[in-house]
């Protein structure tokens, strides 16, 4: 959780999605790239002439130079910033200079770049706006028609990546911010019992879902990255955050999977079937200084998919009405300057039931604001507390009160006081239905993640409807 700082958060989607809360990273290097004015500048090798007329066809282009005449190349780039924000990026070359322009695709809005590009080592550019000045950089490398840059703000305290495809002349296709963002649900036997994994690949290759192996008696935490190639790494957490073992595979979307588990000494195999598979729904736009984003489930179910889309058109407009209110002013120094992402987490996912939570920062707000969903996938509605528990229980007073209760005992409860504070002011208001048990959970935070108590079903049967929705996991 529409996005869904990415500190982002899913399934933070889950607690440790620190990378979505905004919609830019901190820059890390303090060095600003040389630019056009450097004489030391590295000579790219010409392309075949074949490629020259349509450099010169290319008139915006053509127009940068005062020798249209010498343009070597014209590159026509198209990709996402920080997996998010369409951009397409046009760069002409003259065998000493680079210019172009970088725009949004939503927005139309367009900043000049200026520099110098070499096929071999890299690029580094100057980002401009239409004023001439300077509200950014760009530095990084192209190889197999394939650009990977890192853009910073004028001032090196934003950052974001930028992967984006050459577009050949005559070529056409289209990017959007949900490509290669999914959610698959696999099922397997392992040691004559059932065993469950989701997985949800979100913003620049981030893998994260949790494991779910009866015959272990425990749900694992999956969390990890995987790369263009398919290959896989996540750690998998037990509820106390450490790890249990490492888990690691190759995957092709939509299809079957192997992997591996290696930890205390024991390696596991799992062979798993795919049972359910969609793309994740995204919503992207962007401008001079400001940007959000939100990335959130699109399932089979039109139902929850309603009610998941109001929630982000919701966030969507809320934001438009601030950013509006605020006004902030076209100068470099406002390059990016406001910034909200939506993310979502998958608490469980069965044949009937998909739950899970939707966060929403903004940089405008410190505070991270949230919601749960909890559907049943036979009727499509979400599950409230009248569904799962008999009329005149207080549920909500009952949880308030198991919480009270259970959160001293947290390991950071007692040893960190700012902890201790957050916890008892904002408490657990939303709670997700699991394989194991009833989640009660924090909002989201951006130094603590997501905190959360499970409560087993054991301790809630006697207060249930005996025609609860989830009657199949409360034992």
């Amino acid at each position: 959780m529409v996005a869904i700082c990415r500190q982002v958060g899913i399934l933070a989607f889950f607690c440790a999605l620190p990378c979505l809360l905004f919609a830019q990273k901190p820059a890390t290097s303090s060095n600003k790239p040389t630019t056009s004015g450097t004489s030391t500048k590295p000579s790219a090798p010409s392309l075949p002439p074949a490629a020259v007329p349509y450099a010169v066809r290319d008139t915006a282009i053509a127009k940068l130079f005062e020798k249209p005449t010498d343009l070597q190349w014209v590159k026509i780039f198209k990709g996402r910033l920080d997996d998010a924000s369409v951009v397409d990026i046009s760069l002409g070359f003259d065998g000493m200079n680079c210019r172009g322009y970088m725009s949004y695709a939503k927005s139309r809005i367009r900043f000049r770049l200026e520099g110098y590009f070499d096929t071999l080592s890299g690029f580094q550019l100057e980002e401009r706006d239409m004023a001439r000045g300077i509200t950014g950089y760009l530095t990084g490398t192209y190889s197999n028609r394939r650009m990977i840059a890192e853009w910073s703000n004028a001032d090196k305290t934003l950052g974001a990546r930028i992967e984006a495809e050459e577009v050949l002349p005559g070529q056409s296709f289209s990017v959007n911010c949900s490509d290669n963002k999914w959610s698959s649900r696999y099922i397997t036997r392992y040691n004559n019992a059932r065993c469950d994994m989701i997985l949800v690949r979100s913003h620049n290759g981030a893998l994260d879902g949790f494991l779910w192996i009866e015959a272990d008696n425990k749900t694992y935490r999956l969390k990890g990255d995987i790369a263009q190639d398919g290959n896989y790494e996540m750690e998998a957490l037990l509820p106390n955050g450490k790890v249990a073992g490492i888990v690691q595979g190759n995957i092709k979307p939509g299809q079957n999977t192997d992997c591996n588990w290696i930890g205390s000494g024991e390696k596991r195999t799992f062979k798993f079937t795919m049972k359910d598979y969609f793309l994740s729904g995204c919503y992207e736009y962007a401008d001079y200084a400001t940007s959000y984003d939100a990335l959130y489930p699109r399932t089979p179910c039109s139902g929850c998919n309603n009610w998941l889309d109001q929630q982000v058109t919701t966030w969507v407009n809320r934001c438009k009405t601030a950013l509006n209110e605020k006004k902030a002013a076209l100068t470099p120094v406002n390059r990016s300057s406001q910034r909200a992402s939506a993310w979502a987490e998958v608490a469980c996912w069965t044949e009937n039931i998909f739950s899970g939570y939707m966060s929403f920062s903004e940089t405008w707000d410190p505070r991270i604001d949230g919601l749960s969903y909890n559907f049943d996938l036979r009727t499509g509605k979400p599950i409230t507390f009248n569904e799962l528990f008999n009329k005149g229980f207080d549920a909500a007073g009952w949880l308030a009160e198991y919480a009270r209760r259970e959160s001293p005992k947290m390991t950071a409860f007692a040893a960190d006081p700012q902890y201790r504070e957050w916890i008892n002011k904002e408490g657990f208001p939303l709670f997700a239905i699991r394989r194991d048990g009833l989640e009660i959970s924090t909002l989201f935070h951006p130094s603590y993640g997501r905190q959360a108590l499970l409560i087993p079903y054991s301790s809630l049967k006697p207060y249930m409807r005996k025609d609860n929705p989830i009657a199949d996991l409360v034992k």
